[in-house]
């Protein structure tokens, strides 16, 4: 690859802010922090996220991804609340603590169009960035139709390593790193060509093990060779998903490409509001796949979360996520297994026997480093009884109306845990319209079928059979919302 002279971009200041931090040698705990302001309710459960200042970052991140650089034509960034110089700052109180800050590049919602003659331009920008911000490296986050669109492909990879090769001849090692969802490292995937593009450049790969839904993958050892599909949003299968799927792409093997263990981070999100699926209900499911990794020679380099501001956020009844990846893995990834002070969250929230005028719920036991004493039922946000059981009946409802439920766990010293993912229940008396009667599971949909689910109506888009992992409000790609009309 031919020299590019950059020198004309080359920063002046020479502060904290200048070093880059070596990470080659240490497991890491990445995390994405938001360059724009919370809403009302960003979340996919309606809590919301929390501001944060980088400098407030807790100090176990030892990876930050600012998100995001984009924009039409060469992509860039800046900061939304922060003068530049006061935003180089606080990196740099990051790199003087060892801290790498990364640019992550695209987003959800990002169009990234490159076209061939952009690699210089990319590069100058991306250096630029790097000398007034204090930029470690990047972090590719492209997504959807971005991975593929125009040029991307050829033009970002040939951009990065012009910019990794400037910052090697000045005795500084720029990080370059990948957070790709799984599907797409499968053998033939989008994603496939940048990471052969960039062999030997890039730093680490961090797979998004969430937002999948129904997708996973699969296992022939189980049922005795039979196999079984694990889904990514199989929660009583969570511990064997994160180990499978990050054994196959740390060997190659089950139709996925290769990514060394030591370039492997596993992405997840850090709450239910953080993604629509994927969060992990039991820490003991993440720190015993990790163990079961090390002992098949498999240490992988650490753990990503989207986010670090939706650690600090709040649910939509204003509980606060109070850093809960943080207190969990922080210690898996740095030296102690432990699992945090407070009580897990309750899973496999579920209802039965449902009436006009009542409701039976049931969970999964939570666990923690003290005995567990209450259990709290929520309706709407608000508590209506504690048992010590793992059942209770809600009554007093009103006919054909949907409600929202979450339990929460509290142990003997009265520390209460996360909700648990929440769960809609449609009393009985509605009449259901024939064109869209409930949705089944098991059942051979074709497209243009009609369905009703938690009181919404939806389409079949595309023929499938219906399983757990596919219902309609998650596999948006083989179900469509209908407005219902409403009578004036």
């Amino acid at each position: 690859m031919s020299k590019i002279d950059f020198s004309l971009l080359k920063s002046t200041i020479n502060d904290s802010a200048s070093l880059m931090p070596d990470i080659a040698n240490k497991k890491i705990l990445m995390g994405f922090w938001h360059n724009w302001p919370a809403g009302h309710s960003d979340g996919y459960q309606g809590g919301h996220f929390a501001n944060l200042e980088l400098v407030d970052i807790p100090k176990d991140y030892n990876v930050v991804a600012v998100a995001f650089m984009k924009g039409q034509g060469i992509p860039t960034f800046k900061p939304y609340n922060l003068s530049d110089d006061e935003f180089r700052r606080q990196v740099g109180v990051l790199n003087s603590q060892g801290r790498a800050v990364l640019i992550s590049l695209g987003g959800a919602d990002a169009h990234i169009e490159l076209h061939k003659g952009d690699e210089q331009p990319l590069a100058n920008e991306i250096i630029r960035l790097v000398e007034t911000y204090g930029f470690d490296g990047l972090d590719i986050d492209l997504e959807q139709s971005a991975i593929d669109f125009a040029d991307n492909k050829t033009v970002l990879p040939t951009a990065l390593k012009l910019v990794k090769d400037h910052y090697k001849g000045e005795g500084k090692h720029f990080i370059i790193s990948m957070a790709p969802e799984f599907p797409y490292l499968r053998a033939g995937g989008k994603y496939v060509d940048y990471i052969q593009a960039l062999e030997g450049y890039y730093d680490f790969i961090a797979p998004q093990y969430y937002n999948q839904g129904g997708d996973g993958i699969w296992v022939q050892e189980f049922n005795n060779g039979q196999g079984v599909w694990i889904a990514q949003n199989n929660d009583a299968m969570k511990e064997d998903f994160l180990y499978y799927l990050t054994e196959s792409l740390v060997t190659g093997t089950r139709d996925y490409i290769a990514i060394p263990a030591d370039k492997f981070v596993i992405g997840l999100p850090t709450n239910i509001d953080a993604a629509a699926t994927g969060y992990v209900i039991e820490p003991a499911a993440v720190v015993n796949a990790f163990k079961r990794l090390d002992a098949a020679g498999h240490s992988i380099k650490g753990l990503m979360t989207w986010s670090i501001n939706w650690d600090n956020g709040v649910s939509r009844d204003n509980v606060p996520y109070d850093w809960e990846f943080y207190n969990r893995y922080a210690p898996l990834i740095h030296g102690d297994t432990g699992i945090g002070d407070r009580p897990t969250a309750p899973a496999n929230l579920s209802y039965k026997d449902v009436t006009e005028t009542r409701v039976t719920l049931s969970w999964g036991a939570a666990a923690g480093p003290r005995p567990i004493q209450t259990y709290t039922l929520y309706r709407n946000g608000t508590p209506i009884g504690q048992t010590a059981n793992l059942t209770r009946e809600d009554s007093g409802l009103t006919p054909n109306t949907q409600y929202s439920y979450f339990v929460t766990a509290t142990d003997s010293l009265g520390k209460e845990s996360l909700p648990s993912m929440s769960l809609s229940v449609r009393t009985a008396g509605d009449v259901t319209d024939p064109e869209y009667p409930e949705w089944q599971l098991d059942h051979r949909y074709r497209k243009g079928d009609g369905v009703t689910f938690e009181g919404n109506r939806y389409l079949c888009l595309q023929e499938h059979a219906s399983n757990s992992g596919w219902t309609p409000p998650v596999a948006f790609t083989l179900w469509s919302k209908v407005a219902i009309k409403r009578r004036a």
